[in-house]
């Protein structure tokens, strides 16, 4: 720049000087050209000084705005070597490293954010786990209220409706004796008439190697998705269930496996609502329900071996004393009724003299069978040969009554064939109660007896209630 200044300074003095000393004569209007040649000489000099500075100084006016405007660092191109140029350089400078802590900035942001979201699923797997934990322990907790296997059944596949989101569930349990799956329970939207039946009315699935999925889960004792629903190629359809296999849209079947690594049947949740298909993070939470299963049925079976009465399914007579004396005393602690009935079937010793032990057990187990489906959750009952013996606590005399008189009906319906000849059967029952007809607990069962042998002496097929001894 300042090389250019000098020379468009020093031109007019350059040529006036050789005008001078060489004696050259010079009109005016020469003079005035030279002189307006030098001014436009100064002139264009000029503009290209100025544009030679106000070019970068735009430049980097437009970077410093660009940067203001969209957090962009664009670089300063000026090959220059003046001052400017070396504002550009260092604007430059400042532009690359602010472009170098964003890229790392950034980098931190991603990692963080990755880390975030890591930490999120995390959190929400943790919490997923928790609330099936805390659905595990609800079923655990209710399985403790009650051995009885349908109950507990139930209260598994009514939480594992709750917490999948399924339509519906059942159980199917395996009699390897007849080679058969059996309904053992059905809960959700689908109970159908399945839910109001009793266990041995439930329809059964014929078994066949490799059939179905069921069959497949049983073979290789692993889980299995069928989210086609009945439309897979591995789903079998039965009769008793055609109608309701074709709304069978997803499925989850998983198998029941006892402690000694035996496949007791299994569990299928069907029909998911949300999400609409069950995924691979299902099967943790289906394997611990079948787990609650497997220990429901296996308990249910210790405690048929241990407390129940092989033939009639009955408490075994032994623990029906044990409840007899536990009831006995919380009615006296507590004021409360306790109603006493001993049931008897009339002739048994001659029917079994006249056919043979096989059908007089026939005889006592399908008469075990109406009690029980006859009886409340709170009583008991229990049997010795041909006597039936029936706990019914907080029941008065008229409650004992209405609940024998039930139970003599439904017992004398039922019809036996022996060699092609129908046999019908009678019933006599006795009953006290306490406080109502016996003052003293003590004296409840001998109440009973002798109120049942007076209906004994009196011809049978009749109930007689214990004279109040007040």
């Amino acid at each position: 720049m300042f090389v250019t200044f000098f020379m468009v300074t020093l031109f007019p003095v350059v040529i006036f000087t050789y005008i001078q000393y060489a004696n050259i004569v010079v009109s005016n209007y020469t003079t005035v050209f030279i002189a307006l040649l030098a001014l436009f000489n100064a002139l264009v000099t000029a503009l290209i000084v100025a544009g030679s500075i106000t070019s970068p100084l735009a430049m980097v006016l437009r970077s410093l705005q660009v940067f203001q405007t969209r957090k962009s660092a664009a670089t300063v191109s000026d090959s220059g070597d003046d001052e400017v140029a070396e504002i550009s350089v260092e604007l430059n400078r400042i532009f690359n490293e602010w472009n170098k802590e964003i890229v790392t900035l950034g980098k931190k942001q991603l990692h963080q954010e990755k880390e975030t979201e890591k930490n999120q699923f995390q959190i929400n797997v943790a919490e997923k786990q928790l609330d099936q934990t805390r659905s595990l322990l609800k079923v655990a907790q209710n399985l403790n209220t009650t051995f009885d296997l349908q109950s507990n059944l139930k209260a598994i596949l009514d939480e594992a409706v709750t917490a999948m989101n399924v339509q519906w569930a059942s159980i199917l349990l395996i009699n390897r004796e007849k080679h058969e799956m059996t309904v053992a329970c059905v809960r959700g939207v689908e109970k159908s008439l399945l839910d109001a039946l009793a266990e041995e009315e439930y329809p059964s699935i014929r078994l066949k190697p490799h059939e179905g999925l069921a069959g497949q889960v049983i073979k290789d004792g692993l889980p299995l998705i069928a989210n086609k629903g009945f439309k897979d190629p591995r789903f079998k359809q039965f009769s008793e269930f055609k109608n309701r296999d074709e709304k069978v849209a997803s499925l989850l079947c998983a198998p029941i496996i006892s402690t000694d690594g035996n496949v007791l049947g299994v569990m299928n949740l069907i029909n998911r609502v949300s999400p609409p298909v069950f995924r691979n993070e299902d099967l943790p939470y289906a394997h611990d329900l079948c787990t609650l299963a497997s220990l429901v049925v296996e308990r249910n079976r210790m405690y048929q071996n241990l407390f129940q009465d092989e033939l009639t399914g009955l408490a075994a007579h032994n623990v029906w004393k044990g409840y007899f004396a536990e009831e006995s005393a919380r009615a006296v602690r507590y004021a409360q009724l306790l109603c006493l009935v001993v049931v008897e079937i009339d002739n048994f010793k001659k029917i079994a003299s006249d056919t043979n032990a096989e059908f007089a057990s026939e005889i006592i187990a399908t008469c075990g069978k109406i009690m029980t489906r006859a009886l409340r959750d709170t009583d008991t009952a229990s049997c010795v040969q041909e006597r039936f013996f029936l706990l019914l606590p907080n029941t008065e005399v008229s409650g004992g009554v209405f609940l024998t008189g039930r139970i003599k009906e439904a017992l004398e319906k039922e019809t036996f064939e022996f060699n092609n000849r129908k046999i019908s059967l009678t019933f006599s029952a006795g009953i006290a109660s306490y406080p109502e007809t016996v003052t003293d607990v003590k004296t409840l069962m001998k109440a009973a007896l002798n109120a049942l042998g007076k209906a004994k002496d009196a011809g049978g097929s009749r109930a007689v209630i214990h004279k109040s001894d007040k």
